[in-house]
């Protein structure tokens, strides 16, 4: 986890935050991706400013399929790190993508929770977060707000409009998940979105709670502009999840109409997850020898990862851009490079793009035109160089943890709501 700097702490020593929060969510360090990184940023402000902090979270496994060594026995359950309390729960991790893998996951997660809250093992609280996914852990917490306390959900995933835009599920099912969703964040004190996309299918669904777009945030002192390592060749970087909603399949075809354009450049896959044997299958078939898969890189050496990048991708399936807002493009703009995304008109990285100018979108399923963007960026390093300096100011302006920090503070202890 990071350690925070004596700037950091004497920034959000100026903030009012709550004396005692707990946190519920399914993710939290060390696990590398997903909404992992950004959930123990947001409860290491929080103990750094002065709070009380407890996350319930589970044993972790994201994004593999198994618990992590050293902590499936349980012997790591109860720990205190950089000044946060760690309480985790057993969970079995779902193996594949299925609908029936997930519900099973936290289904146990969850049941554990609430049997963690009625032997006394978690107390209430008067200042709750939650996190979705998965929208069990915002109807489980609302069982540990205190009376007149506050409960603020955040919402990273929209489950039902993923579940149902990528194909895991349908009808009933599809209907039932829809129906939690809508009772779990009606019974929130105020939501938290990460677009105003997403903030629109929320009101669709029929939430009428306050909801305040906060983007997806970073420690911005940990993640900092490095330059290129020297001697390697150019390089385009993904680093993630290996997952459905990403679309990894386009990223392949870019390659192959990458090779054409810059062949000398390599496309570096570096991540885990349910479908790497996969693509690595894939990429064998299509003869893609500019292609190399490695694992995902230790946190406290992320920078260092993320500066060998000269273009890095946000590939999304097109279907789940209005449900999700892919916190990695966040990290990648604090990390001064520029990044191609492939996204939908109207949507939050498309709108992001109109607004600060630090990375190119293209068609979603348009690998030519994914690949044409990438080489283009490879071509201009000075155009590149330009994107990463305006990404690298507009994190410090609205994305960072002492930016961030004070606004969730704001709605933790008194609903504020811009």
């Amino acid at each position: 986890m990071p350690d925070d700097s004596a700037a950091f702490r004497a920034v959000t020593s100026t903030v009012a935050v709550p004396p005692r929060a707990l946190m519920v969510a399914m993710s939290y360090w060390p696990e590398p991706a997903g909404s992992a990184p950004m959930m123990t940023d947001l409860a290491t402000a929080f103990a750094a400013a002065g709070t009380d902090m407890t996350v319930l979270t589970a044993r972790p496994n994201y994004p593999g399929n198994r618990v992590y060594d050293g902590y499936a026995d349980g012997s790591q359950d109860h720990l205190t790190v950089d000044g946060v309390r760690i309480e985790r729960l057993f969970t079995i991790p779902p193996k594949g993508g299925g609908m029936k893998a997930r519900l099973v996951h936290e289904g146990v997660l969850h049941g554990g929770f609430l049997a963690a809250r009625a032997r006394g093992r978690v107390a209430k609280h008067k200042a709750v977060l939650s996190l979705c996914p998965s929208i069990f852990s915002v109807a489980v917490a609302d069982r540990f707000k205190a009376p007149g306390g506050r409960h603020v959900a955040i919402v990273h995933d929209i489950q039902s409009g993923l579940a149902g835009a990528l194909g895991m599920g349908g009808g009933a099912a599809l209907k039932a998940i829809q129906a939690l969703e809508r009772t779990a964040l009606n019974r929130a004190d105020s939501i938290v979105v990460l677009s105003e996309a997403m903030r629109d299918v929320l009101r669709d669904l029929g939430v009428r709670r306050p909801v305040a777009v906060i983007p997806p945030h970073v420690d911005a002192d940990a993640i900092h502009p490095l330059p290129r390592p020297d001697g390697q060749p150019p390089t385009v970087l993904y680093s993630g999840a290996f997952a459905r909603k990403q679309g990894l399949e386009q990223v392949l075809e870019m390659a192959r109409h990458l090779h054409g354009l810059r062949p000398d450049a390599r496309v570096l896959l570096r991540g885990q997850g349910g479908l790497e044997e996969e693509l690595k299958a894939q990429a064998v078939g299509m003869g893609l020898t500019n292609v190399e898969f490695a694992p995902l890189i230790p946190k406290e050496r992320l920078a260092e990862g993320l500066a060998e990048g000269d273009v890095h991708l946000v590939p999304q399936r097109p279907e789940g851009a209005a449900f999700a807002m892919p916190g990695k493009a966040v990290t990648i703009l604090a990390a001064g490079r520029p990044f191609v995304c492939t996204c939908l008109p109207g949507s939050a990285l498309a709108r992001l793009e109109a607004e600060i100018g630090a990375f190119l979108s293209t068609p979603p399923d348009a690998p030519e035109a994914m690949a044409k963007a990438v080489a283009d960026l490879l071509n201009a390093p000075d155009r590149s160089a330009a994107m990463g300096r305006r990404g690298r100011a507009w994190v410090e302006a609205h994305a960072s943890r002492s930016a961030v920090l004070a606004r969730y503070a704001g709605l933790l202890l008194n609903g504020e709501v811009e």
